[in-house]
């Protein structure tokens, strides 16, 4: 009887408790994003990057283009704004290439060529060298997955994704960045051009908190003209952790060829 006295209690609560509430008690409706202007918005997802320092990762790499596909490893290592050493190997561990950005310049092994590239970041760029078509700075950040977008003016303006869950920074030269509130964090941009043709479109996804600061596990990079895409995945993350001496230097054997760019 008691238990029966018992259920009966727990029932009653729980039907006062619904009508008390009502359905919009239990289950609210989420509610739409504040407004805020564009310069705002850009200060806050900079000012959550800045707190990253440094960065060290390894990722799987995969590389597909109308040439073929590859798939292979990625090492990071970084020091912000503009310090990047990565390295990439192939299947079973073979060496690719080894290169390092940092004050403008660029080195570059690749010891299937037996070469050392030198030269500033801009003619690798031209060599196609680089995977992304931006300055140091930005081309790390972005393998980091920690885009922060450039000042914009007036002519910029602010607005929803479909699902109302992202805002859109809408640049004038034809440039959408989604932003993620939560950081705030950049989650995807795209680039076209004049005739509404898409460019490139960057990607980050699946971000997980090191240190206060939100960074994606998936990184993925789609150029249109020509199509290739590469695509990162994060099996180790460290973030703002002490850097020893040394961190960002090259082993070249000797009797490498060295060319100047």
């Amino acid at each position: 009887m008691g238990g029966y006295r018992l259920r009966w209690g727990f029932t009653c609560l729980f039907a006062t408790t619904i009508l008390g509430f009502g359905c919009a008690g239990l289950f609210p409706e989420k509610r739409p994003l504040p407004e805020i202007p564009a310069d705002v918005l850009i200060r806050n997802i900079e000012r959550h990057a800045s707190q990253l320092q440094t960065f060290r990762g390894d990722a799987r790499l995969a590389v597909v283009s109308a040439e073929g596909s590859f798939g292979g490893s990625l090492n990071v290592s970084m020091k912000i704004p503009d310090s990047l050493w990565v390295k990439i190997e192939g299947p079973w561990g073979i060496d690719i290439a080894t290169g390092r950005f940092g004050g403008g310049q660029a080195l570059f092994y690749n010891p299937w060529e037996n070469v050392v590239y030198k030269g500033t970041v801009e003619k690798m760029q031209e060599k196609q060298l680089l995977p992304f078509d931006v300055g140091v700075s930005r081309m790390a950040l972005g393998i980091l997955g920690l885009l922060v977008p450039d000042a914009m003016g007036a002519d910029s303006f602010v607005s929803l994704s479909s699902d109302s869950k992202k805002y859109i920074l809408n640049f004038e030269d034809g440039e959408q960045v989604w932003v993620e509130p939560k950081g705030p964090v950049v989650t995807r941009w795209e680039k076209r051009d004049d005739d509404g043709e898409i460019l490139w479109i960057w990607e980050a996804k699946d971000f997980k908190k090191k240190k206060g600061i939100r960074l994606p596990q998936l990184v993925r990079i789609t150029n249109y003209q020509p199509m290739q895409r590469l695509t990162l995945f994060y099996e180790k993350v460290k973030a703002n952790m002490p850097m020893g001496n040394g961190w960002w230097n090259i082993r070249i054997p000797e009797g490498v060829e060295t060319v100047e760019l």
